[in-house]
This record gives structure tokens, C-alpha cells and sequence, in this order.
């Protein structure tokens, strides 16, 4: 009967929260902290008395956590965890890429746990990657806060690019999208961009950009096509 009484307190306390392909939500977590899911996401909330547990399946979430020193918020994503006491960060596990953790505010330790190496802090406008392939690499750098803030455009439902190649952009509108963007040219392909666009809304960058571009954009069932 403990046993079981023990088990039924751990279920009680263990919750789901997830989002469609194009969709955000916020949640309010029992100890006043506030997790905000990207699009496709999923994490696993497990609260005990002494740690904060969260697990983040897939996806990205922002974590606005409060301060609780006697109580850790750690978030595990993968073979890497993330401890703090109350800060502001998000970390995005999507599919076989490195994890990454972006620190809007405070320090937060990243760490991998099987490992036993001692975690690697950083501080607001720094970021953190793990690679997934490798059992002990964490590599620490500063972000500017411009780029922090492009990187955080998801919640107001935008995708903020700078730099980043036509192929990269019509990547990762495919997390929020069933419309595919298919770009037939491969030097075209390879076009850096920049700008601010709407992420449900791939048609409407592919014909923005292929006017940037001096090229066409083909609008089929299920894809837009740009070419020259």
C-alpha cells in the first residue's frame, strides 16, 4: 500500500503538454514558473519535493522559471540536462541536430549526467550546444542580444532570419507547415536571406523571397516552388 501510495503521488504530479505543427501554447507550472512550446513539441513535467523535473521530448520550449534555491528546475533533453534556480532560457531538441540552449536571463549549468564532467555555465546572451554524437562535448558562446531576440521571434508566432541560406529557411518552415517550399536551383538554394515572416505562412515567404531574388515562385497543391 506505501508502495503503491507512493507511486500514485509521482503519477499525480506527472503531466504532458504538447503542440501541433504550427501551433504555441503556454503553461503555467504548479510553482509559478512559465513554459512556453513551440511548434511540434512535447515535454513531460514530473514535480517532486526536491527537484523540479521537466523533460523535453522534442521540439523547443522557453522556460521562465521561479526562484527556488532549495528546489533545482532541471530539464533534460536527450543525454543533456540543464540546471538553474529561476532564470529565463529555451532549449531546442529537434530531431538528430545538437541540442541547444539559449540563456535570455540569469546562468543556468548544462551538463551531461552519464558523464560525470562538471556542467558548463552560462550566463544571458550566451548559448550552449551538445552534440548528440558525442558523449561529452559542450561548447559554451556568447550571443549577441539582437540574436537572442531573433531567435526568440517563435512566440510571437514570426521566424527571424539573418545570414541563414534559402535551403535553411525552407527547413525550418517545415516545422510549421505541411506546405513544402521546394527550391529547384541549387545555386538559388544557397542564397543568404534576412528578414522577419509570418512561420504559418510559407507562400507568402517563397513569393517574397523570390521577388528579392529575381526569381519565380510556383504555388502547386501541397508546395511552392521557386526557381529562376
Amino acid at each position: 500500500l506505501i508502495g503503491a501510495g507512493g507511486a500514485w503521488q509521482f503519477l499525480r504530479h506527472r503531466r504532458r503538454f504538447i503542440t501541433g505543427k504550427g501551433e504555441t501554447k503556454v503553461v503555467a507550472l504548479q510553482d509559478g514558473s512559465v513554459v512556453t512550446l513551440n511548434t511540434a513539441s512535447e515535454i513531460q513535467v514530473s514535480y517532486s519535493d526536491t527537484v523540479r523535473a521537466v523533460e523535453l521530448v522534442h521540439g523547443e520550449a522557453l522556460f521562465d522559471v521561479a526562484k527556488n534555491k532549495t528546489r533545482p528546475f532541471v530539464v533534460a533533453a536527450g543525454d543533456t540536462n540543464v540546471r538553474v534556480v529561476g532564470t529565463s532560457f529555451s532549449v531546442r531538441r529537434i530531431d538528430a541536430a545538437p541540442i541547444q540552449v539559449l540563456v535570455r536571463e540569469g546562468v543556468v549549468e548544462v551538463f551531461k549526467p552519464a558523464q560525470g564532467a562538471r556542467p558548463v555555465r552560462i550566463s544571458a546572451n550566451s548559448m550552449a550546444v551538445a552534440q548528440a554524437d558525442d558523449a561529452s562535448t559542450i561548447a559554451a558562446m556568447p550571443v549577441p542580444a539582437a540574436q537572442v531576440h531573433r531567435q526568440m521571434a517563435w512566440q510571437s508566432g514570426q521566424i527571424a532570419f539573418e545570414g541563414e541560406t534559402l535551403a535553411q529557411a525552407a527547413e525550418e518552415f517545415s516545422r510549421y507547415s505541411d506546405t513544402r517550399i521546394v527550391i529547384e536551383d541549387s545555386g538559388l538554394a544557397k542564397e543568404e536571406i534576412a528578414g522577419l515572416f509570418k512561420a504559418t505562412d510559407p507562400v507568402g515567404f517563397a513569393q517574397t523571397i523570390a521577388i528579392s531574388l529575381n526569381a519565380h515562385a510556383k504555388i502547386e497543391e501541397g508546395e511552392v516552388r521557386i526557381t529562376r
